[in-house]
Formats: C-alpha cells, sequence, structure tokens
C-alpha cells in the first residue's frame, strides 16, 4: 500500500510554500506561475486568482501526486525502506524540486548517499538561494531525525469501584482455574494493569 506524507511533512511544506491567491514568479526565470501552496505549472495564469478553499483543495491534490513519485521505485528505488520522516523529506523536497531532480537524487543511491546530495538542491536561476538553503537544511534534517515509535496509552484510567470489580471478576478466574497467574492481582491492587494485558485477559478468557 502506498504511504502517505504525516502531518509533520504537511506542516513542513506549508512553512516554505506559504499561501497565496494571487499568481506570482518567486524566481523571474521560472517558465510557469505559482500560486496557493506552492502550486506550478502551465495551468496557472498570469494575473489568475484563488480562493483559500481552492488552494488547499490543489495542496490535497498535489501532495497525492508527489507522494506518488516517492512511492515509486523508479524514482526512488529505496523507498521501501524510509522510515516516515525520510519518506516526508522527499516528498518536500520533491514538492519543490520536482520530479526530475527526485530521480535524479535517489537513483544509484543509497539512503546514506542521498543524505550527502540533498543540500546540493539549493539554486534557482543558477544561484545560491537563502531560501533553498534554508529548505535543504529542513528536510535534511528531519530525513535524519530518528522516528519516535508511538507509545500507547497503556495505563488504565478506572474508578475506584472499577478496580474493586475488576478485581473481584479475576479472582474469580483464578478459583475457577481459567487463569493461573496470581500477578494479575498484584497488578490491580498497584494499578499498573494495562489496556493491552487487559485485552489479552479478555481474549484468553474467552477462549477458554
Amino acid at each position: 500500500m502506498s504511504r502517505k506524507l504525516s502531518q509533520v511533512g504537511i506542516d513542513l511544506i506549508k512553512s516554505f510554500e506559504g499561501c497565496r491567491l494571487k499568481a506570482y514568479k518567486p524566481v523571474p526565470t521560472e517558465i510557469y506561475y505559482t500560486i496557493g501552496w506552492g502550486h506550478y505549472g502551465p495551468d496557472v495564469k498570469e494575473g489568475m486568482s484563488i480562493t483559500q478553499t481552492k488552494a488547499d483543495s490543489m495542496l490535497v491534490s498535489d501532495l497525492a501526486k508527489y507522494e506518488s513519485y516517492v512511492n515509486n521505485p523508479d524514482y526512488v528505488p529505496v523507498t521501501a525502506l524510509l522510515n516516515q520522516n525520510q519518506f516526508d523529506a522527499l516528498v518536500s523536497f520533491c514538492y519543490n524540486c520536482g520530479n526530475g531532480s527526485l530521480k535524479k537524487l535517489c537513483v544509484g543511491r543509497t539512503i546514506t548517499e542521498i543524505t550527502q546530495n540533498i543540500t546540493k538542491y539549493n539554486k534557482g536561476g543558477g544561484n545560491v538561494l537563502a531560501g533553498l538553503v534554508r529548505r535543504r537544511k529542513a528536510e535534511l534534517d528531519l530525513f535524519n531525525k530518528t522516528v519516535e515509535a508511538v507509545k500507547e496509552v497503556e495505563t488504565l484510567e478506572l474508578t475506584t469501584y472499577q478496580w474493586n470489580t475488576l478485581r473481584v471478576q479475576v479472582k474469580a478466574l483464578l478459583d475457577e482455574g481459567k487463569i493461573n497467574d496470581t500477578s494479575w492481582l498484584s497488578k490491580i491492587d498497584k494499578k499498573t494493569l494495562t489496556i493491552s494485558e487487559l485485552t489479552w485477559l479478555t481474549f484468553t478468557v474467552a477462549k477458554k
């Protein structure tokens, strides 16, 4: 299944693109105009204006397009090895530089070699642009950032009555021999029983 851009990646793109509702050229040498959240192409004409709703809609469509490039091994041969941060960073890169530059950056390179070359794409009209230097650094930083494991909110938040009721029920299961581990009672008494443990306990009992 194709991977999607996370909110972190969306926020990164938005922070650099900004949103302008009237067509403009960030660099005079650009062939086409840009509008909305960095939407660029022959469909954007000089003097064109759009609503915020239209800009947001164009962003959704554009993100899907650039996600597809990063998901495509013809453009990113190592795509299956990317973590979410690396995927997000490359979508941002592709959104800004285009699929041709993405392919040039990634084909024939390892993940490490990609990180060594991202920051080279910092020119517009042949000149190094401060905005592109900042964006490439932000993308590189995200690319190299360790993905933090999403931790489940494990601790059960129960009232004293609910804990007591749970204890009675687990004690009955122990007495009936449906479970044998008395540490369940200790966890209940200390209120350290987790959601995952309760789910496992319920599943085990249901099978018996």
